[in-house]
C-alpha cells in the first residue's frame, strides 16, 4: 500500500509544474559545481639509439635552416574532452614536461575549422622546449580537442607521468584511461530519488 501511495505522489509530481522547476535546479547545480574535464596521455618510443647499438644510428629531422639529429624519439597524443556541462568561449591550459623532455613538434586536430587551438611556445625542431600553453577556442560540452607530439629525451626514458596538464581554470580533471569512471561519475550526479522511485536524466 505505501509503495502505491508513493507511485501516485510521484505521477502527480512528475505532470505537474514542480518536476520543471526541480530539473532546472538540478542542472544550475551541477553547472555551479567545479566541472569535470577529461585528459588523455599516450606516449610511445618511436626510436631508441640504445636499442639499436650495433647501428649506431640517428634520427635526422630537416628544420627550417638545418638537420637536427635524435638518438631518441618520441610519438604521442594529447587529448582534451569537454565531459561537464559548461561551454567555454575560451578555455586555456598549459603542458609541462618534466626536466629531461623536450617537445620538438605539435599538431593540433579540431572537429572543423570553427574550433581553433592557439599555441604560445610552439614547439618545433628550433625551439625546443619542455613547457608550452594552448588555448582553445571554442570548448563546448562534449567537444574534443586531440594534439598530436613528438619529443625527445636528454637522459633516461619518456612515459606519460613526464607529461603534465594543468590549468588556471576551476576544474576536476578526469583520467579517460578509466572511462567507467566518468560514465558512474555522470550517472550519480544523474539521479533524482522521489520515494522508493528514481528518475535517472542522462545526457
Amino acid at each position: 500500500m505505501e509503495n502505491v501511495k508513493w507511485i501516485q505522489i510521484g505521477i502527480g509530481f512528475l505532470s505537474g509544474g514542480a518536476f520543471g522547476t526541480l530539473i532546472k535546479q538540478f542542472f544550475d547545480n551541477r553547472r555551479n559545481r567545479i566541472q569535470p574535464i577529461g585528459r588523455n596521455i599516450e606516449i610511445k618510443s618511436f626510436y631508441d639509439s640504445i636499442e639499436n647499438k650495433m647501428l649506431n644510428s640517428q634520427v635526422i629531422l630537416t628544420g627550417e635552416t638545418q638537420e637536427h639529429k635524435f638518438s631518441k624519439l618520441y610519438t604521442g597524443t594529447i587529448k582534451i574532452v569537454n565531459s561537464g556541462l559548461t561551454d567555454y568561449s575560451s578555455f586555456s591550459f598549459g603542458i609541462t614536461g618534466s626536466d629531461n623532455v623536450r617537445f620538438v613538434h605539435l599538431k593540433p586536430t579540431t572537429i572543423d575549422r570553427h574550433h581553433i587551438a592557439e599555441i604560445s611556445g610552439q614547439p618545433t625542431l628550433e625551439n625546443q622546449v619542455n613547457t608550452f600553453d594552448i588555448v582553445i577556442k571554442p570548448f563546448n560540452r562534449k567537444d574534443i580537442y586531440t594534439f598530436d607530439i613528438l619529443a625527445t629525451t636528454l637522459d633516461g626514458d619518456i612515459t606519460h607521468n613526464d607529461i603534465q596538464i594543468s590549468s588556471s581554470h576551476a576544474i576536476k580533471w578526469i583520467d579517460l584511461t578509466s572511462t567507467s569512471k566518468i560514465i558512474l561519475e555522470i550517472a550519480k550526479e544523474s539521479i533524482i530519488a522521489i520515494g522508493p522511485l528514481s528518475i535517472g536524466l542522462r545526457k
